[in-house]
């Protein structure tokens, strides 16, 4: 075997020094078998407690498995070995990295200046990000100048984790590549670099040239795969991820992506058939079994999600926040809130308060929500949305939320709100903004809102009907006749619907009657007004109304 030399903080060591076995645990981790991995690390270390470079690739094998505070002790232990050991100061930062967004946390207190808790959290942010910045410098500072290793390291965590900096990424890698420009982990890093900033072109062509290097790499191809899967062309992913395993049908990411995609073209039986070959071939771990729960609740398979999670709390390690959160999600979606209650509590005691997600306080909020208390479940949605300003979709359950209890002002606000911010805003969203300025006597402002609801869907019958509505509102006499095209409209699309009589019954006894009274009242037509009085008595209506409507036709007719 090649020899290959590599300096960290001063000690030469070679990769032949470890035999395969090291080798075999970093395939390990690239395969997602991290505990199998984590097994091998330990009983390296037991053997040569003094190898610095076992404790970061064990300590990034276990932030891979998301267990960041394991990762944390074994970075410091290896530390504790050599201060000056170069790896394990980037393993920590990438720790710190990986925790709260900085940006997204500057956002929300700048969002709500008032806020102490989400000041506080943003500049905890800021200085684990300062502090990783920080631990990299140091270590780039003391980088050997033949070995790119550090450089390469460097520029993972900077692209890997949350707190990500491109640009300085792409400044490490520039120099990791003048000391080993045939070094397939550069190329692999710069396609990542550029897929994150959307460049499927550069982001392409860096990966070709890691496979011009190693025609062979199935993490090269997968990486391909995942761009195009990034830009939703399904096929041409699902096409890369089936060349990867035609290399090495074992290499467990190729199988999980091919049923990620499958999954996002429909194919559900297919996504579930690679996510089972995904789980075999990751020997089954804890982690691997924890994706395939979230598989299961993301395509709405609630109950299979809930079984697997109950088995994974049953083998696994009882302190992995992620089952809980896929049991609290999928208990809130099949309606069992105690159960809900109990998994998102373990949440809220399992992970600290700056490794929160944003999903954690949304579920949080609604599940407090389902258990009527709106008050301190909006709070925690809220929450959500500050904790992640670009989840746009939270600004709508807010407001529907407020909706429900009828606290329509509140409504209007957060509605207006998604609607100004421009991302993701539905019909539904002016719709029942509409419906909220109705009811608090803003009619034409509801009016502007229903007309925006038939601009977005035109075919959508409650717009017209409610539109109506505002505006008979504001023409209280039907002098202008505001109302009459939009009720018209309501009936002409009604009576498309096979279920018309029925589905719209109410709609349609309020709209003929306005059109009666109009034509009778305003336009004098007495044909016209019989014709929308007959209509009307065809609806099913209570026997009282009935009667008048059939003594109002006599009449009518009796004038002819």
């Amino acid at each position: 075997m090649k020899t290959i030399l590599v300096f960290f903080g001063g000690l030469l060591l070679t990769a032949c020094a470890f035999g395969q076995t090291l080798e075999e645990a970093r395939r390990l981790t690239e395969n997602e078998q991290y505990e199998a991995a984590s097994a091998i690390y330990t009983s390296l270390l037991a053997k040569d407690a003094t190898n610095t470079t076992l404790y970061y690739y064990f300590g990034e094998n276990l932030l891979l498995d998301e267990k960041p505070d394991s990762a944390v002790l074994i970075f410091e232990k290896g530390l504790a070995v050599d201060p000056a050991n170069l790896l394990n100061k980037i393993g920590k930062a990438k720790e710190l990295l990986n925790r709260t967004n900085a940006a997204e946390a500057k956002n929300a207190s700048e969002l709500d200046p008032a806020s102490e808790e989400l000041k506080l959290r943003a500049q905890e942010a800021a200085n684990d990000v300062a502090t990783a910045t920080a631990l990299i410098e140091e270590a780039v500072k003391a980088a050997p100048a033949k070995s790119a290793i550090v450089y390469i390291e460097a520029a993972d965590a900077l692209i890997r984790y949350r707190n990500k900096n491109l640009d300085r990424a792409k400044t490490l890698l520039e120099k990791a590549n003048t000391i080993d420009a045939k070094n397939v982990e550069i190329k692999l890093l710069f396609g990542d670099i550029y897929t994150e900033l959307n460049n499927g072109s550069l982001a392409a062509q860096y990966y070709n040239e890691a496979l011009d290097l190693n025609k062979t790499s199935p993490r090269a191809i997968v990486s391909k795969g995942r761009l195009y899967k990034r830009s939703t062309n399904y096929e041409g992913a699902a096409v890369e991820f089936q060349n990867a395993i035609a290399i090495d049908a074992n290499y467990a990411p190729a199988h999980r992506e091919l049923g990620e995609t499958y999954f996002r073209q429909g194919k559900l039986e297919k996504a579930k058939e690679e996510y089972r070959t995904y789980l075999t071939l990751s020997r089954n771990n804890c982690n691997a079994r924890i994706r395939y729960g979230s598989f299961l609740y993301l395509s709405k398979d609630y109950s299979g999600a809930i079984a697997e999670m109950e088995q994974v709390l049953k083998a696994c390690d009882a302190t992995n926040p992620q089952p809980y959160r896929i049991a609290a999600i999928s208990y809130y979606e099949t309606k069992d809130y105690a159960k809900a209650t109990e998994a998102v509590n373990k949440v809220w005691k399992l992970v600290r308060e700056d490794r929160r997600t944003s999903k954690d306080y949304e579920y949080y909020g609604k599940i407090l929500i389902a258990t009527g208390q709106d008050s301190l479940g909006l709070e925690y949605v809220k929450q959500g949305y500050a904790a992640d300003p670009s989840r746009a979709e939270l600004l709508s359950d807010i407001a529907n939320t407020y909706f429900k209890s009828k606290k329509y002002t509140e409504a209007i606000i957060w509605f207006k709100k998604k609607i100004d911010g421009g991302k993701d805003v539905r019909s539904a969203d002016y719709f029942t903004l509409g419906q909220a300025q109705y009811y608090e006597n803003q009619f034409s402002d509801a009016t502007t809102s229903f007309a925006k609801v038939n601009e977005v869907s035109p075919k959508y019958v409650s717009g017209y009907f409610w539109r109506a509505r505002a505006n008979a509102q504001l023409d209280s006499t039907s002098e202008a006749g505001l109302a009459k095209p939009f009720y018209e409209k309501y009936v002409e699309l009604a009576a498309v619907d096979s279920a018309s009589t029925v589905k719209y019954n109410a709609g349609l006894v309020e709209a003929y009657t306005y059109l009666a009274s109009y034509q009778f009242l305003i336009a004098k037509d007495n044909a016209a007004t019989l014709d929308y009085l007959r209509k009307k008595a065809l609806l099913n209506l209570d026997p009282e109304e009935l009667k008048r409507v059939q003594l109002n036709i006599k009449q009518l007719d009796g004038s002819k």
